[in-house]
């Protein structure tokens, strides 16, 4: 994979020179203040430079704090910091940055401001304005559901089916004219005059917005409106710098392709923990179908999303499989590398550890790198210290700063662009977003990927997508979302730094975490989030880059001294450089840092203060530059922040496949049709007797009834079985029914079965195929049959892996699959329910004990009718497999071997594939080892 660095770039750049003094910089700094903090503005408005020492400790404390963020920080936050976009800045030979010291402000109205636009919607009609359907509606059996937003809280609103409302809502799913919608409708001049009310109605439910509501991205809200910032309103400020000349020299950045593929190889790739549930949750509930996205989301029709799921019920060796908490990410080999530097016997304080002189073992399985993803990082000489690095696309970052200039949303749009010219078969849509007035500043934004998503705000893009367009399935470990209109798989974007985790809204939850799937989005690597909670931590290098810096734990306890009187400023500078602290260090999280000098008695008296608020704390090394590559038209230096995209053309997502489903065949059986589905729940011990006395000798009474029939277990909302049954005449069904309930009565009202449970059936046509679902529902039957057999002789857990194992000759020796194709299949599916499992050493072990003892165990010979019923068995396993592709037969092979353990076992049944897979991967490693 070649990675390439982008030449433009986009820098930060804190309002003042590092080396400013206060007393200089006072009226500019109270300028800033006043914008930011009117109330502490008033304080401090009439105050002097020369009065500043004064002040009360709390008034020149927080002073203080603005000054040195104003210094310091270059995170954008009204005038206290700029940015600036610099064209081909990366160059053979290094050269100053130079930049205008002013500043250009771009005013924006503020966010919260629009909470004070009230516009009657019957002037707005008579403006003939656009209206945009609200497109999270969807329908129940009796109802229109739909998302809304009260106050800040989000709720899923539902009022009962209207015909005329539905009408409405589908001609607005894209923004229409008013009075090109009563065209369209072909309404009378009577009710045009009913439509008023109507759409009062639906814009006060949040069923339909006006051009005059709110957008959060696009062309700016207010601006639409004809709104400025005039001095009256509330603002909110983006401070840009012109960047004048210079350049970075590309000798810098030699050493950052090999610390990417670095880091790639050693850090774990892992879905968010929310997706993973999901998907296991959407399989149980939707298996292979692809559902409306809304419907999935539904929490009374769907499966929710980011819910905890239930725990199932286990015993014997099984068990230390099961439930087992998931493991955290595989740093093991990374600690392990690590942990004689960070030992305090071996390790001497200052001394710098360089990744690249790690003996480190890449990683077996890695996820691809984003097409764009950024590096934040600040230069000291030849030092190049990274602050963060990773991201789903570099535009999360460059998204805020498009509203301030056009050069900064074309740069944007061209590396969107760049990502859907490397993945041609999707599209890629920004999500439009917004529920915290204060916080949504951030997520105004631009136009910057070809499709964008609004969630409850109208939408200025030329061709929206539809929330209830959006389809969703599970391909493998992938789930896929579909425009259902566009025929496409959609891949989403948030061309935002918004922490959506902050979102209670489960659609964009969704949407944000899949930006991650599949991907490895995190490439920092900070030592003390391998280990945790030492007192020191030394730096850590990948040649010039710094990946990690000094950092130290300073305890609240150290204000104290022995005599447990408050530390002096002179004492307390002594104790820091006892620790090796170094001359300028920084204190905070994140955006919220601030920065200290050891021997300025300002800077330690405020640190003092710091630590008395905040408690123990972390500080980090800082390197003020001796000489800054980025300084103003005076040479005045600053310290800045660089905030590079690094990226890729390799292909990462793939587009739609085909799948066989023939809209003919019949999905569902309704009770009463040619189907009949019970559900009986019973104790997973218990079902064995159920088949063999209750389902066994009802089947066989009934043969001239029933056409087909077969059973699987289950144990969603409780262990139960699943028995279906194809009626020769559904005429029958009601027949059956009774008599079925008079052989279930007496485990009934003696509690051993708890219910039972009349169905639907949905037939799984995504998952066999419509052309074969018949078929399969007959090799079910056959399946179903040998399964009871074997429950005359009890057959157990090992006879039971040894029938999987001729089951696995007896399709090789058909040359349907070849040997080497099924030993892929079996490594394949091996691996994965072993890492499903999350088996560590300890596990591995006790599986080899176990198969050693499974291998001296003799198999128990099947008794005829047994042997009937297995060759039966296999011979409609290789039958029905030769109806398949040779590509699709891999995967039809392990969807039945699936359903098929699930009918041999009573409970477990995801171990028990697991185990069965290992020992056959066993037996073949064995049968290779014997032929060398």
């Amino acid at each position: 994979m070649k990675l390439n660095i982008q030449p433009t770039i986009i820098f930060r750049t804190p309002k003042f020179s590092y080396q400013s003094e206060l007393v200089d910089c006072w009226e500019e700094l109270k300028r800033a203040i006043s914008v930011s903090s009117a109330a502490f503005y008033e304080t401090i408005k009439e105050v002097k430079a020369s009065e500043l020492k004064d002040l009360p400790p709390r008034v020149y404390f927080t002073i203080w704090k603005y000054f040195n963020r104003a210094k310091f920080r270059s995170t954008p936050y009204g005038t206290f910091a700029g940015f600036s976009l610099l064209n081909n800045a990366i160059k053979p030979s290094e050269s100053r940055i130079v930049i205008e010291e002013a500043q250009k402000v771009r005013e924006l109205i503020d966010w919260p401001y629009k909470n004070n636009i009230q516009l009657p919607l019957a002037d707005l009609l008579q403006k003939n304005c656009l209206l945009f359907s609200n497109s999270s509606y969807y329908l129940t059996p009796n109802s229109i559901r739909y998302i809304a937003c009260t106050e800040g809280v989000f709720e899923l609103a539902e009022l009962d089916q209207d015909d005329f409302v539905k009408q409405i809502l589908a001609a607005c799913l894209k923004p229409v004219r008013f009075n090109d919608l009563i065209k369209q409708l072909n309404l009378s001049d009577a009710e045009t005059h009913n439509l008023f009310d109507l759409l009062q109605d639906m814009h006060d439910l949040q069923l339909i917005f006006t051009n005059y509501d709110p957008n959060i991205i696009g062309d700016d809200y207010f601006e639409r409106l004809g709104l400025t910032a005039a001095a009256r309103l509330p603002k909110y400020l983006i401070a840009q710098r012109t960047a004048l000349s210079g350049g970075i020299n590309e000798r810098l950045f030699q050493a950052i392709p090999g610390l990417i593929n670095t880091l790639h190889s050693i850090i774990p790739a892992k879905d968010r923990d929310a997706l993973s549930q999901f998907q296991a949750r959407f399989r149980k509930k939707f298996e292979d179908q692809e559902v409306p996205l809304l419907l999935a989301l539904d929490p009374e029709m769907g499966v929710g999303y980011d819910e905890l799921e239930q725990s199932g019920q286990n015993s014997g060796f099984t068990t230390r499989f099961n439930n087992k908490p998931p493991k955290k990410a595989e740093v093991e080999n990374i600690k392990t590398a690590l942990k004689s530097y960070l030992t305090e016997q071996n390790f001497e304080k200052g001394k710098v550890i360089y990744l690249n002189k790690l003996d480190l073992k890449p990683n077996q399985k890695l996820a691809p790198l984003p097409n764009s993803f950024s590096m934040v990082m600040s230069l000291h000489e030849d030092l190049i210290f990274i602050e963060q690095m990773g991201g789903a696309t570099s535009n999360a970052l460059n998204g805020r700063f498009t509203m301030a200039a056009d050069e900064v949303a074309q740069y944007a749009k061209n590396i969107a662009t760049a990502e859907q010219e490397s993945n041609p078969e999707v599209l890629f849509f920004d999500v439009a977003y917004m529920v915290e007035a204060n916080v949504d500043n951030v997520n105004r934004r631009k136009l910057i990927y070809g499709h964008q998503l609004s969630i409850l705000n109208f939408d200025t893009s030329a061709s929206p997508l539809a929330l209830n367009d959006i389809q969703i399935s599970i391909r493998g470990t992938e789930i896929i979302l579909r425009s259902k209109q566009l025929n496409k798989r959609l891949v989403p974007r948030m061309a935002s730094a918004y922490n959506y985790i902050r979102s209670d809204l489960s659609v964009f939850r969704l949407l944000c975490d899949l930006q991650y799937q599949g991907i490895q989005a995190n490439l920092s690597f900070q030592l003390d989030a391998v280990f945790p909670d030492l007192d020191y931590y030394p730096r850590l290098q990948y040649q010039n880059i710094v990946l990690s810096s000094n950092k130290w734990r300073i305890k609240k306890e150290a204000l104290l001294g022995n005599d447990q009187k408050p530390l002096s400023i002179a004492n307390f500078r002594s104790y820091l450089s006892n620790l090796g602290v170094s001359e300028y260090f920084k204190a905070g999280i994140s955006d919220q840092t601030l920065c200290f000098a050891l021997q300025n008695d300002d800077d330690i008296g405020a640190f003092l203060q710091y630590l008395q608020k905040n408690g123990s704390t972390y500080i980090e090394e800082m390197l003020l530059p001796q000489n800054s590559i980025v300084i103003d038209e005076a040479t005045k230096p600053y310290l800045a922040q660089f905030v590079i995209s690094i990226g890729h053309n390799e292909q990462i997502y793939r587009g739609l496949t085909k799948t066989l489903v023939n809209e003919e065949v019949t999905r569902f059986f309704l009770p009463g049709k040619e189907w009949l589905y019970f559900e009986i729940y019973c104790h997973h011990q218990r079902g064995d007797q159920i088949l063999a006395e209750i389902i066994a000798p009802f089947v066989s009474g009934y043969t001239d009834l029933i056409k087909a029939w077969f059973f699987i277990r289950y144990n969603e909302n409780g262990n139960h079985i699943r028995f279906r049954i194809q009626l020769n005449d559904p005429v029958n069904g009601q027949l059956l029914t009774s008599k079925l309930m008079d052989d279930l009565d007496l485990f009934l009202n003696s509690g051993l079965v708890s219910d039972v449970q009349i169905k639907t059936y949905k037939r799984e046509l995504e998952r066999y195929g419509s052309n074969m679902i018949e078929q399969v529902e007959q090799h079910f039957a056959i399946d179903s049959e040998f399964v009871l057999s074997l429950l005359e002789t009890q057959t157990d857990d090992f006879n039971k892996y040894q029938l999987c194992s001729l089951l696995f000759s007896k399709i090789i020796e058909s040359n349907i699959i070849d040997k080497v194709a099924m030993n892929k299949i079996v490594k394949l599916m091996s691996d994965s329910f072993n890492e499903e499992h999350r088996l560590d050493a300890a596990d591995f072990k006790q599986l080899n004990i176990h198969y050693q003892e499974f291998r001296k165990t003799e198999s128990t010979a099947l008794i005829a009718g047994q042997q009937k019923a297995f060759d039966l068995f296999s011979g409609s396993f290789n039958k029905i497999l030769k109806l398949c592709s040779p590509e699709n037969a891999p995967k039809l092979l392990t969807d039945l071997i699936h359903m098929h353990v699930n009918r041999l076992f009573s409970k477990d049944q995801r171990t028990h594939e697991m185990i069965m897979y290992y020992f056959l991967l066993k037996d073949i490693q064995r049968q290779n080892a014997t032929k060398i």
